[in-house]
């Protein structure tokens, strides 16, 4: 990872190159032409990160520019934002991007334009950010077009229209995914169907979305956090999540917060308040925190928990833990059938000791169980 460290700091992630140099090279089909590929992407993706970055800091906001491996993003963080002035910092980027198709293009009608190796750069800089500039207007997320469609809609009917534009995205990018397709642009129809999978999932998580998952204070709380845990700052990264789960007062921020939390106080050793945080989620729980509960519960010896999420995250996460958990959970709910069939899937891991498995307290109504011990014969 390259960190320029300008007043506007510019991360590069390894990542974007590589991306960068398999365009270059599928586009040119030679090294020198992918090194040229190369440099001409990371100048257009810069540019038109620097749109979005010079409005945000107009706003006086705190600025980051990262590029990634399917482009860049703009991050940043401060006084709360109008709605008109999140619509300019989404607008400019793509502005950008459009005025260095007009200043190549003026370029190209210059004498100087005509030596060997500056023509071709010049013009695969014209069509490059034309049609970049294009593409990145079409109204799906994550590309400015779904934002500043996100925007204009929330701005007008609030979370009612942010879940319209992630429905309207996600159909966008699933049509113009089939259409690629179809033509055999199959490595565009590969991300643009990736568009259309995050889009929908989007909208079917944001049925529990409320006004206060919109909060721009609360976003910056949320994502401030996600940046202290990334860099190690774990009891900074709880003060912030803490933050979130006070504010958002319920909905999709505060189920994340909780989670997030819950990871933190596990990893310290607190069980216990990771146990409540998770349970007072549990309707909300993406995969990871479900299976997390199950632990927990698992810990907690709420064994009537354990059981009701055995089989999802046995699915999500096949272990020898998961499994042995569930064993115990439904032999302390006295169900023999469930409680063999889990123990005998524990032994597909290794081998158990039975007799000082039966010794435990969760097995012992289950001893002299025939369906039980039908399984061990």
């Amino acid at each position: 990872m390259i960190v320029i460290p300008t007043r506007i700091p510019i991360v590069i992630h390894p990542f974007f190159w590589l991306t960068a140099a398999l365009i270059g090279w599928i586009n040119a089909w030679s090294l020198i032409g992918m090194v040229f590929w190369v440099a001409i992407i990371f100048v257009s993706v810069l540019i038109h990160e620097c749109g979005h970055a010079f409005t945000a800091k107009f706003f006086q906001q705190k600025v980051q520019i990262q590029l990634v491996a399917l482009g860049g993003v703009t991050l940043f963080e401060g006084p709360p934002l109008r709605f008109w002035q999140q619509f300019v910092i989404a607008f400019n980027g793509p502005l950008f991007g459009f005025f260095l198709f007009l200043g190549s293009s003026a370029l190209l009608t210059l004498d100087l334009s005509k030596a060997p190796l500056i023509y071709p750069i010049l013009k695969t800089m014209q069509m490059a950010n034309l049609f970049w500039t294009l593409v990145n207007i079409l109204p799906i997320l994550p590309l400015d077009g779904g934002q500043l469609l996100r925007i204009a809609l929330e701005g007008f009917f609030g979370v009612k229209g942010f879940r319209a534009s992630l429905a309207i995205g996600a159909f966008l990018a699933l049509l113009i995914s089939l259409l690629l397709f179809i033509v055999q642009a199959f490595f565009a129809g590969a991300i643009f169907f990736l568009f259309a999978f995050q889009g929908f999932d989007s909208w079917r998580k944001s049925r529990f979305a409320l006004s206060k998952d919109r909060d721009e204070e609360i976003h910056q709380y949320m994502t401030r956090g996600e940046q202290a845990l990334r860099e190690g700052r774990r009891h900074e990264a709880m003060l912030a999540f803490e933050e979130v789960r006070q504010k958002a007062e319920g909905g999709i921020l505060a189920s994340a917060a909780c989670q997030y939390l819950a990871f933190l106080e596990e990893a310290a050793g607190r069980h216990k308040e990771a146990y409540a945080l998770l349970v007072s989620q549990k309707t909300h729980l993406e995969e990871d925190g479900l299976c997390l509960l199950h632990r927990l519960a698992a810990n907690q010896k709420d064994y009537a928990l354990v059981a009701e999420l055995s089989s999802d995250c046995y699915s999500a996460m096949p272990s020898f833990e998961t499994a042995l958990n569930n064993a115990r959970a439904f032999a302390a709910l006295k169900q023999p059938k469930s409680a063999g069939g889990w123990l005998q899937t524990a032994r597909t891991y290794k081998a158990l000791d039975l007799e000082q498995l039966f010794a435990e307290e969760e097995f012992t109504p289950l001893k002299n169980d025939l369906e039980f011990l039908s399984f061990f014969q």
